[in-house]
């Protein structure tokens, strides 16, 4: 054992070496320019009509210094209901097909962003705008730039929300009274479950999207080691005693679950000399990056206390 610390040791420090070293020399990359790819980021759930959106823009490369023309305006983008029939595969109601439009949302303060599409109903009709249904399966058609790109995307049934509670107070550096809110739920008796954790509170409230609220972008989950088990995860982001948190329990498939757990994976990278991490797309095209996401949320407020 003490060999293996020895070791250990010896080995960080020539890294350290080898690193300072390296620092006293320019480096010179010469990164080939690539062609642009699409980037897709699309939901769609059953509880928030406003959260269902599409985003649609495209890479630049490393050393590109303007970004205005990174938007893809003047897509068309329809989202359809279906199921999976066996033996038969997805059938595709037509009838329920909502072409997504650019434009101003309540969900966007009335702010219009380019490259955002949402389905026209929420500024005209909310009460109907499109909403996931937990078990169907959805369609993702985009024609941009004169490509077409397609995903298919399925809501789980949603996970309920045994409670919330919260760890016992304590003071930060500055004097602020804090504690770290809990979720318990029940794992379904059935392997393949997976689930992404969302809060917003009194610093959210004002922005937008699923990618606004709060996360703990290092625990998405699965329960290949908890099938059927009680579950009760204390998130690391401390909240302000008083706050009210509105939790959000996302319950999603299999192949949405590989996406973001290589995207959080390639968002803690170490840089551009690590190891690279390949994001798991569903969206199917040519030159294309991004996922559908289908949403099954469950939902429930807590006080800071």
């Amino acid at each position: 054992m003490k060999k293996s610390n020895y070791s250990n040791g010896y080995i960080f420090i020539l890294l350290l070496l080898l690193l300072c070293n390296s620092c006293e020399k320019n480096i010179d990359l010469n990164l080939d320019k690539t062609p642009p790819m699409l980037v897709v980021e699309a939901y769609i759930n059953n509880s928030l009509r406003t959260y269902n959106y599409v985003i649609i823009g495209k890479t630049v490369n490393f050393n590109e210094s303007q970004f205005a023309n990174t938007a893809v305006e003047k897509a068309t983008v329809t989202i359809t209901e279906g199921d999976f029939e066996k033996g038969k595969g997805y059938q595709w109601n037509t009838a329920s097909k909502v072409t997504m439009k650019e434009g101003k949302t309540p969900g966007m303060h009335g702010l219009y962003v380019p490259g955002a599409y949402f389905d026209p109903k929420l500024t005209t009709d909310s009460s109907h705008a499109l909403l996931g249904k937990p078990g169907k399966a959805y369609l993702l058609e985009i024609v941009a730039e004169g490509r077409k790109y397609t995903a298919i995307t399925t809501l789980p049934i949603p996970v309920p929300i045994d409670s919330l509670t919260n760890t016992p107070p304590f003071k930060d550096d500055s004097g602020k009274i804090l504690a770290r809110l809990t979720v318990h739920y029940t794992d379904p008796d059935t392997l393949g479950n997976a689930q992404i954790y969302y809060w917003g509170n009194r610093y959210t409230k004002n922005t937008f999207g699923w990618g606004a609220l709060s996360t703990d972008r290092y625990l998405p989950n699965t329960d290949e080691l908890v099938n059927g088990q009680a579950i009760h995860i204390t998130h690391s982001a401390p909240l302000p005693i008083g706050d009210t948190a509105i939790y959000y329990l996302v319950s999603i498939e299999r192949p949405v679950y590989d996406f973001w757990d290589s995207f959080n994976k390639a968002r803690v990278n170490s840089g551009p000399f690590s190891t690279p991490v390949v994001l798991k797309s569903n969206i199917k095209g040519s030159n294309v990056v991004g996922c559908f996401s289908g949403f099954a949320v469950s939902s429930m407020k807590h006080v800071m206390k």
